[in-house]
């Protein structure tokens, strides 16, 4: 068999623009695909030339997500040439699956059939005609759970991004899916039911739907979804993101006194803190190879950060939405900067960078805070809005879609900050009239002024 990550996806860049929206996972995933079917045809063309090579009478080809052998043979029982022959081309399907595991066992298949063929001792059995001796009872939860990462990861290239949402599905798999029961339609059905919340739900028909895929169980789970019902968030503004840090860089000066641990600690997340509400980056955009030297770099001249295009959807480069706090969060602070560079180069795991993001909403909780990581990034959507920034500028800055701006993020646009905008509004409306009243009377001045003008001038013709 291949070594499936070394070769199929070693020249695979996979599209970093899943933001979450739908438009955004799927264009990973067709990617994905269409470069997964390629390598697997190329295969199948270098299978089939090896086989014509050994003057085997039998080639390869992948047809409905399985691979099947094509080859001239004796009449199936029952069936007729149109024109009198005793042999016609068939396709056999023998239930491999169109993967590369599948392809060597295809291989081997062809080489049997074609000895049959050259041997002239092919006969039409159980195993040719589909037809199988005993019902294939299924596998298990628990024996699935065994080699789940090695089927997720046959269609996938394997990143640390990857491995991280896998190891999110595993966890869930092992914690709520893995019994003895086989599954099926039914039993997959029955542990997604016993969920109450819609969003638990959802990531349930998430797995459900990916262990379908890979087993090639047909089946739906729409009609399973719950209706989500949206949560009041507290989004934080200007002046209670401020008035927070003012007070938790206070702690941290107080911090001193305790031990250094502590107090590097303080100012470690002092700094973080500062990038969410700045740049309103994800969490794991700070944790996740942050390019710390060009932040503080004298060549940035518009303070600028860049996201390492290992993250969630690639590489960015972001503008400060409020440049004024950079000075006021104390932002540069060269030693502080140093400290969370080592917490970043720390990093040997995918797990042990899951720990340090998640660590950065348990610290928000520990030092209450009062608003959660997240809440500095929606904060940076709907000032974005208030500034007139254009939606596209807003979207990119983020790092997501016009469609999730738009459609996610301005759903936390909040009834004070309605009446911030109608305000901006009705003020940018009410100096428009203003302006407007002032050229009326400008031209009006100018009028007098040109009548004034052609006065004196026919005055002072006349007198001479």
């Amino acid at each position: 068999m291949k070594d499936i990550q070394g070769e199929v996806f070693s020249d695979f860049e996979a599209p970093t623009t899943s933001d979450g929206s739908y438009i955004g996972r799927k264009k990973i995933t067709d990617e994905t695909e269409k470069h997964f079917n390629m390598k697997l045809e190329q295969e199948i063309a270098e299978i089939n030339q090896r086989l014509k090579s050994s003057k085997t009478k039998v080639s390869l080809e992948a047809t409905n997500g399985a691979i099947q052998l094509r080859a001239t043979l004796p009449l199936k029982p029952g069936d007729i040439h149109k024109q009198g022959k005793n042999k016609k081309q068939y396709k056999i399907s023998l239930g491999i699956p169109a993967n590369f595991d599948g392809l060597k066992t295809a291989e081997e298949e062809a080489y049997e059939l074609g000895k049959l063929i050259a041997r002239q001792t092919f006969t039409w059995n159980d195993k040719y005609l589909g037809v199988r001796a005993t019902k294939d009872k299924g596998i298990t939860f628990r024996e699935f759970y065994e080699i789940f990462e090695k089927k997720y990861f046959e269609t996938r290239k394997r990143t640390m991004k990857s491995q991280g949402t896998f190891n999110k599905y595993k966890n869930k798999f092992k914690k709520y899916f893995v019994s003895d029961d086989v599954i099926n339609e039914h039993n997959l059905k029955q542990i997604i039911a016993k969920v109450d919340s819609p969003a638990m739900r959802q990531e349930f028909i998430k797995l459900a739907s990916i262990i379908s895929t890979i087993l090639k169980i047909e089946v739906s789970f729409k009609e399973l979804s719950l209706k989500v019902v949206r949560k009041e968030r507290n989004i934080p503004a200007n002046e209670a993101i401020v008035s927070t840090f003012n007070t938790f860089a206070e702690f941290t000066e107080n911090a001193k006194s305790l031990n250094k641990m502590t107090f590097d600690c303080c100012r470690r997340i002092k700094i973080i803190y500062a990038l969410l509400a700045i740049y309103g980056l994800r969490p794991r955009e700070i944790i996740n190879q942050p390019d710390l030297g060009w932040l503080m770099s004298s060549e940035n001249k518009h303070n600028t950060f860049k996201v390492h295009e290992s993250n969630k959807t690639g590489y960015r480069e972001i503008f400060p939405f409020v440049p004024e706090w950079i000075e006021l969060f104390d932002l540069k602070n060269s030693e502080n900067i140093g400290l969370l560079k080592a917490y970043t180069l720390d990093i040997k795991t995918i797990n042990n960078l899951e720990s340090k993001v998640s660590n950065i909403g348990h610290c928000f909780i520990r030092y209450r805070f009062g608003f959660k990581p997240y809440d500095l990034r929606h904060a940076c959507a709907i000032r974005a809005h208030l500034q007139g920034v254009p939606i596209k500028a807003a979207a990119d800055n983020l790092g997501h879609s016009v469609e999730m701006h738009t459609k996610v993020y301005q759903r936390w646009f909040g009834f004070e900050n309605r009446i911030k905008a109608f305000t901006q509004a009705f003020a940018a409306s009410n100096e428009l009239e203003i302006l407007q009243d002032e050229i009326g009377k400008l031209r009006e001045e100018i009028t007098q002024l040109k009548i004034e003008n052609t006065r004196l001038r026919l005055i002072t013709k006349a007198s001479k």
